[in-house]
């Protein structure tokens, strides 16, 4: 009987983010057209919850148990502190590998260095991502990063040459915007490629029209911690004195919108959003999105609003996808990338730390200029369908 070949999805740390089941759903549906009749095996890290997200897909679903062995934590710790490029691996490493023939590096952000540590001379730049991909690579495994956005890694030449070292041995760097094929070019890698993201191909069925009621509205923690390094009270009250001035402004209602929701707080966009709203004067003009049907259960709502200003970009992909005009806020490069991508430039991209001057103004002019922009999007969608239909790896 023929063996089939099975391919791991590994890299994210669960679907909580539902940019990450958009990623997992979207590799799905790109594995098997790619390589036909497959085994597909993600190994999770969220186990419990993952299954039950997962539930209609057709792959094996397999938990990462990671050991929080007091003595490798410490060896780990000192080799960091020396900075060395290895580190012990504390998950079952050689489990995984075994278990598979091609691994499929997934996630969003995997491979770059957040804004804050880029302003630094020197700067941390190891990796668990690319030292798991370098050891199965020596081993014989093929490793395919799919759905990422890669770089940048600023100018700390150690930084730099990691990277690019381990990239290179790498069988496909599969990016989803243009500006990370072009960065990786510029530090003279060849094996990369450019491929929509990965939640362009994750759609549901036609929709019915529905009634526009809302600015839909997602902040992240995250975007903050990646922009600054940390956030707190102030920041906190900042956003809402600004969301409080969207309402007066436009005079629209308000639909929060998580994306993600993490145990870890810093990274839990409901309960950050839950704080900007206790601190608003108009809190009666907002709404919560119900988000325990996850990507899918989200897009269903996004469909109610007539723009979306998003800070996580697979919430924006969501609200693209269905052709609602978005605002990306951008914290990192990606943003700016997929902005371009979708509409052909950066006119609806607001830096964060833009967003006190310019994020009235910009949504004023997107709203008044919303059912062109919904045009321009219905056709631009099945541009990219029509073009992921027909390009393979």
């Amino acid at each position: 009987m023929h063996k089939l070949i099975r391919v791991g999805l590994y890299g994210i740390y669960g679907t909580y983010n539902f940019g990450c089941e958009a990623i997992v759903r979207g590799a799905v549906n790109f594995i098997r057209k790619n390589f036909g009749e497959c085994d597909i095996i993600y190994f999770s890290y969220s186990y419990e919850y993952d299954k039950k997200a997962l539930c209609d897909l057709d792959i094996e679903i397999v938990p990462v148990e990671n050991n929080r062995n007091i003595f490798l934590r410490a060896i780990n710790k000192a080799l960091g502190m020396a900075n060395i490029e290895k580190r012990l691996f504390t998950i079952p490493f050689k489990k995984i590998i075994d278990q598979i023939d091609i691994i499929f590096s997934i996630g969003g952000d995997i491979y770059t260095i957040p804004a804050y540590l880029r302003k630094r001379e020197k700067y941390p730049y190891y990796n668990h991502l690319v030292n798991f991909c370098d050891e199965a690579i020596s081993r014989g495994k093929k490793v395919v990063v799919y759905g990422a956005s890669v770089g940048p890694f600023g100018k700390y030449k150690k930084a730099v040459d990691y990277y690019v070292k381990n990239l290179r041995k790498y069988e496909k760097i599969l990016c989803r915007e243009q500006d990370s094929v072009d960065y990786l070019r510029s530090l003279e890698l060849k094996n990369m490629k450019f491929f929509p993201d990965p939640a362009f191909t994750v759609r549901l069925e036609q929709p019915e029209e529905v009634e526009k009621n809302y600015i839909g509205v997602n902040l992240s923690p995250l975007s903050l911690n990646e922009t600054n390094g940390s956030y707190g009270e102030k920041e906190v009250k900042s956003m809402a004195s600004l969301m409080d001035r969207l309402i007066d402004e436009t005079g629209e209602k308000l639909l929060f919108v998580p994306h993600v929701v993490s145990k870890n707080p810093n990274d839990n966009d409901y309960l950050f959003l839950k704080e900007v709203c206790n601190e608003m004067a108009n809190k009666e003009k907002v709404s919560f999105a119900d988000y325990s049907g996850g990507f899918l259960g989200i897009k269903k709502q996004l469909r109610e609003c007539k723009i979306v200003i998003s800070a996580r970009m697979h919430c924006a992909i969501n609200a693209v996808c269905e052709n609602v005009p978005t605002i990306f806020l951008s914290y990192s490069q990606k943003s700016i990338g997929m902005c371009k991508y979708v509409y052909g430039n950066d006119k609806w991209v607001i830096k964060l730390w833009d967003i006190n001057t310019d994020l009235i103004s910009k949504t004023k002019e997107l709203l008044n200029d919303r059912e062109n922009i919904n045009r321009q999007l219905s056709d631009r969608n099945k541009e990219i369908l029509d073009y992921i239909e027909n390009n393979k790896s």
